[in-house]
């Protein structure tokens, strides 16, 4: 009887884990973009300075 509820929380800790994980991996993938598009904005900016 024990075991069932050991393993039910051992998955619902995996699941969330990996939930944590995938949300993430699906920030880490949005921010260089915006990185990107900052670095490209300021080199656009540079030369007009100069």
């Amino acid at each position: 009887m024990v075991i069932e509820y050991v393993l039910f929380f051992y998955m619902l800790g995996i699941g969330l884990v990996a939930y944590i994980f995938h949300e993430m991996d699906k920030r880490s993938k949005d921010v260089p973009r915006a990185k990107v598009e900052h670095n490209e904005e300021q080199g656009e900016h540079d030369p007009k300075e100069k």
